[in-house]
């Protein structure tokens, strides 16, 4: 694996209700546990110069989306980078506390998460 990231390599991340993708960014989503269950909500989220600057991320060439899995018993969780033709992946991993950091910056509380309300 390449890496860990951190909030800081993501300039803004925000609920995807309508396609209304804006340039620069990226689909995303997010699969996480909640009291009931493992959900997988949407997510456009626009990627900060240093994660562009990975040589990794270069080597991929596009990106046509990213993927946060959420890992059991606490383990970091898994980014999932993918190029336009889903063949070729990168992964890094990022932390608990980085995630959480990430979400508080840019306002989103997970759905089936205490404070969550639909918009």
């Amino acid at each position: 694996m390449p890496g860990s990231l951190t909030a800081a390599d993501f300039l803004s991340l925000r609920m995807q209700y309508k396609n209304t993708r804006e340039e620069g960014e990226w689909t995303a989503a997010i699969e996480h546990d909640f009291a009931d269950g493992r959900m997988v909500d949407h997510y456009f989220l626009r990627p900060a110069p240093s994660l562009l600057a990975d040589e990794a991320v270069q080597a991929l060439g596009p990106v046509s989306g990213l993927l946060f899995l959420q890992q059991p018993d606490g383990a970091p969780w898994q980014v999932v980078l993918h190029e336009m033709a889903m063949i070729k992946e990168v992964i890094f991993t990022m932390s608990e506390e980085e995630f959480r950091t990430l979400l508080k910056n840019n306002g989103v509380i997970l759905p089936g998460e205490p404070g969550f309300v639909m918009p």
